[in-house]
């Protein structure tokens, strides 16, 4: 899971990236890049990168440099190679001319690694998935110029290859930028327009609609599953789907990934979560469970538990304080690093908890670290009585599409039935939201659902190299050739 976003046709592009990039800070806390394009120039490409959040890799003094009227941004989430900066992007092949950032995982990466064959001499270093996509767009173009029709044509052979997720935005050396996404459309991407005051047009993609909203554009879209849309350095927009499409959108976008601003499929995530709220609480109905108060878990929880709280005419009192300064443990790199975070980053305030029946409500259970230290912590603080329940149904399979659980033996629900994982996580009772309930609330026909049912969108049978080479990266990466 990874915030990617480009804009074209104005002279401060690269600091409407910035802008963009710090309302996708969620998306990814490891490292962050910058590229921008100016056509005039004979060094055309610009390009900052570093480790850590967006603010401390970039300062006033970065944009000195980073001039032109398009550019390109990414903000980090590793599911691999978490410490190694080879891995930052944006991508870029000077010679090419192309430059590319990516949201979302190959699953087949490690067969088509090894399949790829380049010109010249030697091998040619291929560290990442990403890295990899834009060598097989290059070696399709094969030379040809970057138009419309040769790129929709270049991303169509891509897409034949590519098994897995991907939202992916790119800018050529001539300053065009274009947007494109898997077949079902599992990572998000949005393309918006902007009247200038001057009265050009403005052009952007982003992961997601806050980033676009908040630098001010008005005519927001989404990017379609299998579709392709170019914007030349002109600003003459094209758009074609290239590939056979099955939409199905990743569920975990709207119960926890995106910003709760955002909208995705026309479904405000907001409103998604309001309503996992109000079905998970006609189930606590249902079962004839009490409590005396109702706990969010901060800070993606809110909404769910104050629909939660309404619906069951309980009291809804945030009582789990969060230190503002750890970020989010759950894309933390390891179960130790985990474990600390969550020690540091909630608090509760015991003399609210103390003798009371706490229903703690949380977006999901992956691993099940949070939601045992937060039992453990509301215990601590003189709870009489603690039940956990959960907005996402139990997630007991591997995730092969950018989310890092890439093994079903770390995750809470594999094997266990609710009073399993209770007695696991020392909880008095478990109660997670039902597959239906999940496609109700997030009004979806169809959805991808492969960490939920084990049954995914795409061939999956590359699965068993990817999740062993993802188990083995986290010990140490080694440059990969292709």
């Amino acid at each position: 899971m990874c915030g990617v976003i480009a804009i074209s046709g104005t002279v401060s592009s690269a600091y409407e990236v910035f802008f963009g990039l710090m309302n996708l800070q969620h998306r990814g806390q490891d490292g962050a890049g910058i590229l921008a394009v100016d056509s005039s120039k004979k060094d055309r490409f610009h390009m900052q990168k570093g480790s850590g959040l967006i603010e401390t890799v970039f300062s006033e003094r970065s944009f000195q440099n980073l001039h032109g009227t398009a550019a390109l941004g990414h903000t980090r989430y590793a599911t691999v190679g978490r410490n190694d900066p080879n891995m930052l992007q944006p991508f870029l092949d000077f010679e090419a001319g192309l430059a590319l950032a990516h949201n979302g995982n190959i699953v087949n990466y490690y067969d088509l690694r090894g399949e790829l064959k380049t010109e010249g001499e030697g091998k040619v270093s291929c560290v990442s998935d990403s890295e990899l996509m834009l060598r097989i767009i290059i070696n399709a173009l094969a030379g040809r110029a970057k138009t419309a029709a040769n790129i929709f044509d270049a991303v169509g052979i891509a897409t034949k290859k590519l098994v897995g997720s991907y939202s992916v935005a790119c800018v050529t050396e001539s300053g065009d930028i274009f947007g494109f996404r898997d077949p079902n459309g599992i990572r998000p991407l949005v393309f918006g327009e902007k009247k200038l005051e001057d009265g050009r047009t403005e052009y952007g993609f982003a992961s997601e609609t806050v980033a676009l909203e908040f630098l001010g554009f008005d005519k927001i879209s989404e990017v379609g599953a299998g579709e392709v849309v170019f914007v030349s350095q002109d600003g003459k927009v094209e758009r074609k789907v290239v590939a056979a499409v099955e939409f199905n959108p990743c569920m975990f976008e709207w119960v926890y990934f995106a910003r709760v601003e955002s909208e995705i499929s026309n479904m405000s995530v907001y409103n998604a979560r309001f309503q996992l709220g109000l079905l998970l609480a006609q189930q606590i109905k249902d079962l004839g469970i009490e409590a005396d108060v109702v706990i969010p878990v901060p800070e993606t929880s809110r909404i769910a538990g104050g629909a939660v709280a309404e619906a069951l005419d309980l009291p809804f009192r945030e009582l789990l304080i969060k230190n503002r300064y750890v970020n989010r443990t759950f894309i933390l790199d390891d179960q130790h690093s985990r474990q600390e975070a969550i020690r540091r980053k909630l608090f509760p305030i015991a003399a609210e908890i103390k003798g009371k029946r706490c229903l703690i409500v949380d977006d999901s259970i992956v691993r099940g670290n949070t939601a045992m230290q937060i039992v453990k912590l509301v215990r601590q603080a003189g709870a009489r009585e603690v039940i956990l329940v959960s907005t996402c149904p139990p997630i007991a399979h591997a995730c092969y599409y950018g989310i890092d659980f890439p093994s079903e033996a770390e995750l809470i629900a594999s094997g266990r039935d609710e009073k399993a994982m209770a007695k696991e996580l020392g909880a008095d009772r478990v109660v997670f939201q039902t597959i239906d309930g999940l496609k109700a609330a997030l009004e979806q026909k169809q959805l991808c659902t492969g960490c939920l049912t084990g049954t995914y969108p795409t061939n999956v049978s590359f699965g068993v190299e990817f999740r062993r080479q993802r188990l083995k990266d986290r010990h140490g990466t080694t440059e990969i050739l292709c």
